[in-house]
């Protein structure tokens, strides 16, 4: 069982981890999605701890995958100009090949619940509150900055 863990533990993280991203974003979701006014509440109250375990987990998760999409884009052009190319072009293929299964379904959770989270930003509008807001245009600079990555990987050799 012991060796199990060892061989293991680092998906064992990964999964708890993005489990409870996803636990806690379909919480602050379906309480904002399913919220209906009364009185004279802007937007639904949220829970203290879960806007700041929803922000955590998102900036958190925002940052861990934006870095390793960063790092392994340059390891693979170091790789690339140390087999002898001054200016290497980088294809989306290699560095997808370089990814672990882990960092591609973190970076897929992400973007989905990001994208439900946009969704219900714009279709919820004032009652959306600040969290959903600030989640989406995080999820959009995250993904202005991962089109800017993959554009620039796009570009014709000289």
């Amino acid at each position: 069982m012991t060796d199990f863990f060892r061989r293991h533990i680092f998906n064992i993280i990964a999964a708890v981890f993005l489990a409870l991203f996803v636990l806690v974003w379909a919480t602050v979701l379906l309480r904002v999605g399913t919220w209906v006014p009364t009185g004279g509440a802007k937007a639904p109250e949220l829970n203290g701890a879960l806007v700041t375990a929803a922000g955590v987990l998102a900036t958190s998760l925002s940052s861990l995958t934006a870095s390793a999409l960063g790092f392994t884009i340059a390891e693979v052009k170091s790789g690339n100009q140390k087999a002898g190319d001054p200016n290497p072009v980088i294809r989306p293929s290699e560095v997808a090949m370089k990814l672990s299964g882990r960092v591609i379904f973190a970076i897929m959770v992400y973007m989905t619940m990001g994208m439900l989270v946009l969704v219900v930003w714009l279709f919820k509008g004032q009652a959306s509150t600040d969290l959903i807001g600030a989640f989406a245009l995080s999820l959009l600079g995250w993904l202005i900055g991962a089109a800017g990555v993959v554009f620039q990987t796009e570009k014709t050799e000289p």
